[in-house]
């Protein structure tokens, strides 16, 4: 493991960075606390023994600026060196953000058994991270496909809808829906409906540009985030995953190949933005009911009018 170490009496220093390189540590020695905090702001070591008496800043300064800096993530581990161990002096240190102390001058065993201790506190702290960090990405994927689920892609929009006003650029969504996805599930059963929906998620994924976002609405609903997309741009985009969608086949469960198809409906923000985000979604959603209306696997774009109504074009059909 990756120790800092600030002792300022040489000798001392010295003598801790042999004894814990011997027990296999990576060891950095510090001359001095203001050494230390330096150190520790590039390098964020796992754990830091430092001395409690140093000029400039000491142990105690040390312990305290460190955990200002890390917080409770148990990302460090503090071990305060000191000759006092009268039990107020140790809770000043306790209280200042040290984790441990060994008393001065110290024990061998003692000290590595400590260190032992720090570090079984580290890694259960790794792995809670983990743990809950894993938990979030799976409230935000869709199981079935791997995609962002509603949630994420709400998150997502509201952060193009900051992106957008901020930056004064377009942006533009693209609602897809699974033709005939409720046939296909009467016909060929759930299974093979599950494996429609991968194939959806794959080709989305597989077409869309670099930065844009495609996830899971829900059902057989996929929604395209375009950022910096103006409604040709959009359009351009939802009949390139459409052609390729028209291309591919699925093998159902019982050996029948079938061609999969969607319908999708492109919106976009006019010149810097003046819809929410929200009703964004909305029109780009009326415009996929208009291509289901118009026959299925084609798209369609909503255009605004300045009196406020709207009118569909069609990009493209098949």
């Amino acid at each position: 493991m990756e120790i800092l170490i600030a002792e300022d009496d040489r000798i001392s220093r010295h003598t801790l960075k042999r004894i814990l390189e011997k027990w296999g540590h990576r060891v950095t020695a510090a001359e001095n606390g203001q050494q230390a905090w330096d150190f520790f702001l590039t390098h964020r070591p796992p754990m830091v023994i430092t001395d409690w008496e140093m000029p400039e800043i000491s142990g105690l300064d040390l312990c305290s600026r460190i955990k200002d800096e890390v917080g409770n993530s148990g990302d460090t581990y503090l071990i305060l060196l000191t000759a006092n161990d009268k039990p107020k002096h140790l809770a000043e240190g306790l209280f200042a953000g040290a984790d441990d102390y060994v008393k001065k001058p110290f024990n061998q065993q003692e000290l590595q058994a400590r260190i032992r201790s720090g570090e079984r506190i580290i890694q259960m702290a790794a792995a809670l991270r983990k743990a809950k960090e894993e938990m979030e990405r799976q409230a935000l994927t869709d199981s079935l496909t791997s995609l962002p689920n509603r949630r994420a892609m709400l998150e997502t929009l509201r952060s193009e809808e900051s992106r957008m006003l901020r930056e004064r650029r377009p942006v533009g969504v693209v609602m897809v829906d699974v033709d005939n996805f409720k046939n296909i599930n009467d016909t060929f059963g759930h299974q093979t409906g599950d494996k429609v929906l991968k194939l959806v998620a794959d080709c989305l994924a597989g077409t869309i540009r670099g930065g844009d976002h495609v996830g899971r609405w829900g059902g057989e609903e996929f929604l395209t985030i375009l950022p910096g997309a103006d409604l040709i741009q959009c359009a351009e985009i939802a009949e390139r995953c459409r052609a390729f969608l028209a291309n591919q086949r699925v093998r159902s469960e019982d050996g029948q190949v079938f061609h999969v198809t969607a319908s999708f409906g492109a919106a976009a923000t006019q010149g810097a933005g003046r819809l929410d985000i929200m009703t964004l979604v909305q029109h780009a959603d009326k415009a996929m009911y208009w291509s289901k209306a118009a026959g299925r696997n084609r798209v369609k774009i909503f255009v605004e009018r300045r009196q406020g109504s709207s009118k569909n074009s069609s990009r493209q059909s098949s």
